[in-house]
């Protein structure tokens, strides 16, 4: 997916997994008056790639503050989650799972979260002072075990 204007008003394309592609599609394919598959969905969006994707009630590009209103709307709708949850949230969630997932690439999660820098992305994925203790739980120098 393209990213035109991300933060900082810089361009970048992060991949979708399925689950995500699927829901695009199923987003899409209304709009773009085509058959609900990712292939008829790709194949219509490249041929109007420079419409916004994310419609306001007014017709226009749906804006950032917008966008986060629809998804802590979304969020609020779920049941079990924390009521802290929201798209930042989501980032900061979704950081330490792709590490979890993919131990040590941090450059990578630095690609999909837009950020120039390792310093920035660094802040996702501090460790909590339980994962601190078991960390050290776990040391093979705990000499009285």
């Amino acid at each position: 997916m393209l990213i035109r204007s991300g933060k900082g008003n810089k361009a970048r394309t992060i991949p979708l997994n399925t689950s995500a592609r699927t829901a695009l599609a199923s987003y899409a394919a209304p709009l773009l008056l085509v058959e609900l598959t990712l292939k008829a969905v790709a194949r219509a969006w490249s041929s109007h790639p420079t419409g916004p994707l994310w419609i306001s009630q007014e017709g226009g590009q749906l804006s950032v503050s917008a966008m986060g209103r629809v998804i802590d709307e979304l969020v609020g709708s779920c049941k079990g989650l924390p009521g802290e949850v929201s798209a930042h949230w989501l980032r900061h969630t979704e950081a330490p799972r792709y590490l979890a997932t993919h131990p040590g690439d941090l450059v990578g999660l630095a690609r999909l979260l837009g950020h120039a820098s390792l310093d920035t992305t660094s802040i996702y994925v501090q460790p909590t002072e339980e994962q601190l203790a078991q960390a050290v739980e776990e040391l093979d120098v705990n000499a009285y075990v």
